[in-house]
């Protein structure tokens, strides 16, 4: 099934307009409507946007974006295992009340694990798992709910986005901007304005490597 036989499916199934899509997504309704009749075939940026937007599974993305063949998923795979951090960390305001503590795991395919970060897992590389609450940041594929998958120990660099702690306020999901001294936390929602530190201690947890919706 083609991309645009996948939407028109799931826009029906979900009674989502292209309207709804648009603001859920960050792509624009006339990219939509241009995808739907044929006339312009989407990038892989919009295509993961707007399954993200539609809840679509793992799955389902890694063969739109051409990422796997359907006999990828036709063997039982195995697992790895990410930790799941305590708490919500939220895509909008950050809040307090983040607790560095294990509640449980989220287990990963780990042939579709390797498609997004490769094989960085194996050797050591230490990931951990958020729930995102808020959507400001739909217009970068996290929506409300989807697991975040982050490392602590790749270095964030300007433009990527991260896991943010703010002093006395708390954590959030935000690109990340560095000019000079200050530290810019972008959404990707225009509903919401940049968050400007000056001089002002900004810790950076760690990477956002990939979110995952399984609802």
């Amino acid at each position: 099934m083609g991309f645009r036989e996948w939407l028109r499916e799931k826009l029906k199934e979900k009674n989502i307009s292209q309207f709804e899509l648009a603001r859920l997504s960050g792509v624009s309704q006339s990219a939509i409507s241009r995808w739907l009749r044929g006339l312009r075939d989407p990038d892989r940026d919009s295509i993961l946007k707007v399954a993200r937007a539609l809840g679509a599974s793992e799955k389902d993305i890694a063969l739109l974006l051409g990422l796997a063949e359907g006999t990828l998923f036709a063997v039982e795979e195995s697992e790895v295992s990410v930790p799941l951090l305590s708490g919500e960390i939220p895509c909008g305001t950050p809040v307090n009340g983040f607790e560095e503590y294990i509640v449980g795991t989220v287990p990963l395919n780990e042939s579709l694990l390797s498609l997004r970060i490769g094989q960085a897992h194996r050797a050591g590389l230490r990931l951990f798992a958020v729930r995102a609450r808020g959507d400001s940041m739909v217009g970068k594929g996290i929506v409300h709910g989807d697991f975040v998958i982050f490392s602590p120990d790749i270095e964030v660099q300007s433009g990527d986005i991260g896991v943010v702690d703010i002093e006395d306020e708390g954590l959030c999901i935000k690109q990340v901007f560095f000019q000079g001294n200050t530290v810019i936390l972008q959404s990707a929602n225009p509903a919401y304005p940049p968050l400007v530190f000056v001089d002002r201690p900004v810790r950076i947890v760690g990477k956002v490597l990939l979110s995952l919706s399984f609802h």
